[in-house]
């Protein structure tokens, strides 16, 4: 059912039971005070560090005006980037998500860093889910507020596109990207802006119907891990029959 209140639950990243209730029933879960204001700091000089000067194991994207870099957390070296490689290995946030995948569960493995400023634009401010389910645990290292691009979006949704999805994942099929934009019925427009200060861990099943904020004034800061289940172990494909590689 979807959340009627127009608002995210917030729970403390060690309220496990409550927090995986509110992540099957709502898709999204708030967590403030997940990183503590040093532990801020100290990964936003390392984000810059990322972008200014991208190590040969991560992969600086294409981004239309801002910054985005994408690593394996397995490849990022601990002594070098040691707040953004913490914030992914908590052993807390290791037990949400195989509380929620259960066994053979992949943790925090593929890693981003990004920065919006006014301007960006990027294919994830259209409502969508991923094409490929996971938990994605998102941080904020900056205040955002409704005028730097806040999270948005449609808290229970995860459960119509799961509907949706059915066929396509029985037989390993994942959609394309703009399938991924065809949200099922009664979901456009309902999109909730989730704001929160720096430090702040918002954890969402990927299936909800989800886009990022417009930077309007200042900009948003953020890093994010996705985390799977068993399943994506196997191997899925894309409609033309060609393998699924990515995330």
């Amino acid at each position: 059912m979807m959340q009627e209140d127009q608002g995210v639950q917030k729970v403390d990243i060690l309220e496990i039971p409550t927090l995986i209730q509110s992540l099957e029933n709502d898709g999204v879960v708030l967590v403030p005070g997940y990183l503590d204001a040093a532990t801020v700091a100290e990964a936003t000089q390392e984000c810059h560090q990322l972008f200014d000067r991208t190590p040969s194991w991560a992969h600086h994207e294409e981004y239309s005006v801002g910054e985005s870099v994408r690593m394996e957390r397995a490849n990022i070296d601990r002594s070098a980037f040691p707040a953004i490689s913490s914030t992914f290995s908590r052993p807390e946030l290791e037990l949400v998500v195989s509380t929620f995948f259960g066994e053979g569960y992949i943790f925090s493995r593929t890693v981003y860093a990004i920065l919006d400023v006014v301007g960006s634009t990027t294919r994830v401010q259209q409502p969508h889910y991923d094409k490929m389910r996971h938990l994605k645990s998102f941080v904020y290292l900056t205040d955002v507020t409704a005028a730097s691009g806040p999270f948005h979006c449609v808290p229970g949704s995860h459960l119509a596109t799961r509907e949706a999805e059915r066929e396509n994942r029985l037989r390993r099929i994942v959609p394309t990207d703009d399938d991924a934009r065809v949200l099922p019925p009664g979901l456009v427009g309902r999109g909730i802006p989730v704001p929160g200060k720096a430090g702040t861990l918002i954890l969402f099943d990927s299936d909800i119907a989800h886009y990022a904020g417009i930077v309007t004034e200042g900009e948003r800061l953020a890093v994010r891990s996705l985390s799977f289940g068993a399943y994506r172990s196997e191997t899925w494909y894309r409609k033309d029959g060609t393998v699924e590689a990515a995330p």
